[in-house]
């Protein structure tokens, strides 16, 4: 084996898992730690590892198999569902934002080409970030959330068209109009025809290969029809990127959607992790010191222009002015295609480092930030002075429920568990009231009958208004860490006689939890593993007196633990 080609993933492995693990341990996004261990390792770092050729071509196959799992994400019943958050709210912020950052780059003498491509990577907002840290502060289902997804669906999806105007663009010869509006033509080809050939010999050729029952197969499969699919796309004249999100399309529609993801997870997130790395080493630190009144002005891009640009096409789409600010805040940051498309356009020439370089800094420096920003996206809507109203209204709502309960149950998240727990109660008749800040499970919940409030449980006041000071047991099912912090700390700050009962998802942030003081954790995955282990203990001929026991060891085992 070439030694150089060994030391040198050696070294790129053993710097990525540590970056990444310092990421992870912080809650900030992988794709920070590559470009870190990019910018470290390449010509402009220590230079260490030089972006040779069988670099390149690894961060090619990552940026296709990239483009794959985006379009295993695709779903046109998805967005004709969401129709206006995508097609209206998408359309108005990515249009608007090229539109704005073209003019303006073009005002100071760039030419339109670069400055359209820099225009659509800025419009572009990373979708891993959002979704991971909005399903954490469980606001996927709230309208600033539903208004962000939606956005960066469409986002997403005019990444494709953005990546054949930077491939016809950065070929020597100038393009004509119409070779672009052909080279256009032939995606929206490409669209089709995978939506009414390619869908039935696709589904076809799964359909052999998973007869044969080798998952050696089946993965071999998958790595041809998404490879495969690319290359058909390039001897087209397009980007072999187009093909494979092509591929993915196809599949996401299917029946095989689910285990294609589960077994092409692993060599994406190797090779896109590769990609970044690739973009990390192209990135020139230098710039900070050459540029920094630019990369200042790129940042200001982001953050006011690009928040106020989102801000207005959620009021545009219908949102409330709360709800659209909310989503202002969350989206005003870099992506991963904004980074490609800079990349992309660096590597080829079509935009020079001293106006690339700048933007390429601000766009990794915003997705940095970005997690901490979207944790108190909540901010944003103070300057309406609603938060505030919404706030007294809901405290008046509570108080007026909870006013003639003494000795009472406050019941934090009525969902699945939450709705389990308050049945239990109602059945004895102890009383109690609930506080579900989830529209869709507070909805369920009234359905079914149970005492449940509308409101943020997390907040002091509103666990005020639900009476805290004459409650005998607090009871949280909902496992959100910083929200459960919290609430918990709260409790042990006013009152450390009351009891609380804590229901979490798994036991792995149990040691966490327990510094808080709370009378007991309930991990669901103790709960639930253990009670199908005791059943089956019994049906293996233990009685029921052994089975209970040898389940309440492991229990007091993995609680230690």
């Amino acid at each position: 084996m070439n030694e150089v080609l060994l030391a040198r993933t050696l070294i790129l492995v053993a710097a990525s898992g540590v970056a990444v693990g310092i990421l992870a341990a912080l809650r900030m996004p992988a794709v920070i730690g590559y470009l870190a261990v990019g910018v470290a390792l390449g010509p402009h770092g220590f230079d260490l590892i030089e972006s040779a050729e069988d670099t390149r071509f690894l961060a090619e196959l990552g940026l296709i198999f990239l483009m794959f799992m985006v379009g295993l994400e695709f779903s046109i019943p998805a967005i004709l569902r969401a129709r206006w958050d995508v097609l209206v709210a998408g359309g108005l912020q990515v249009g608007m934002t090229v539109a704005l950052v073209a003019t303006g780059l073009a005002l100071t003498g760039v030419a339109a080409e670069p400055a359209i491509i820099l225009g659509g990577a800025i419009a572009m907002s990373s979708t891993a970030v959002v979704l991971k840290q909005l399903a954490e502060q469980g606001e996927i289902n709230s309208r600033h959330g539903r208004i962000s997804l939606g956005i960066l669906l469409f986002q997403d999806l005019a990444t494709l068209p953005l990546l054949i105007l930077a491939d016809v663009w950065s070929r020597d010869e100038a393009p004509a109009p119409l070779a672009i509006l052909t080279q256009m033509a032939l995606a929206a080809a490409a669209l089709t025809a995978a939506a009414i050939v390619t869908r039935p010999l696709i589904r076809f050729g799964f359909s052999r290969v998973l007869r044969t029952r080798s998952p050696d197969l089946f993965l071999l499969w998958v790595l041809m029809t998404a490879l495969g699919t690319a290359y058909a796309v390039q001897l087209a004249g397009l980007t072999p990127a187009i093909g494979a999100f092509v591929a993915g399309m196809v599949i996401g529609e299917s029946e095989f959607r689910h285990r294609v993801e589960e077994d092409i997870r692993p060599f994406r997130d190797v090779l896109v992790g590769l990609f970044f790395i690739s973009v990390g080493m192209s990135i020139d630190l230098s710039a900070i010191t050459l540029f920094p009144g630019s990369i200042l002005l790129w940042m200001l891009v982001f953050f006011p222009m690009k928040a106020v640009l989102i801000f207005l096409t959620g009021i545009i789409a219908g949102a409330h002015r709360e709800a659209s600010a909310r989503s202002a805040v969350i989206l005003a940051h870099g992506g991963e295609f904004g980074l490609l498309l800079i990349t992309l356009a660096l590597q080829s020439g079509l935009v020079t480092p001293n106006l690339g370089q700048p933007a390429l800094i601000a766009l990794a420096l915003t997705m940095g930030l970005a997690p901490l920003v979207i944790q108190r996206n909540h901010w944003a809507e103070w300057p309406f002075g609603q938060r505030d109203r919404r706030m007294a209204a809901t405290e008046m709502t509570i108080r007026a429920e909870s006013g003639t309960l003494h000795d009472h149950v406050i019941l934090c998240g009525c969902g699945r568990v939450g709705r389990l727990v308050a049945t239990v109660l109602e059945t004895a008749d102890i009383p109690y009231i609930a506080i579900e800040t989830d529209l869709t499970r507070f909805r369920v919940a009234r359905r079914q009958g149970h005492e449940v409030v509308f409101g943020d449980a997390s907040h002091h006041r509103i666990l005020e208004a639900a009476g805290l000071d004459r409650a005998q047991l607090l009871i949280l099912t909902f496992d959100r860490l910083k929200a459960v912090e919290r609430v918990l700390h709260h409790v042990k700050k006013r009152d450390a006689g009351l009891a609380s009962l804590l229901s979490t998802a798994d036991n792995l942030d149990m040691t966490r939890f327990l510094q808080f003081g709370p009378t007991a954790v309930f991990p669901e995955n103790l709960a639930a593993g253990l009670g199908l282990a005791d059943q089956a203990l019994v049906l293996c001929g233990k009685t029921k007196d052994e089975a209970a026991r040898i389940s309440n060891t492991v229990r007091a085992q993995l609680i230690e633990n």
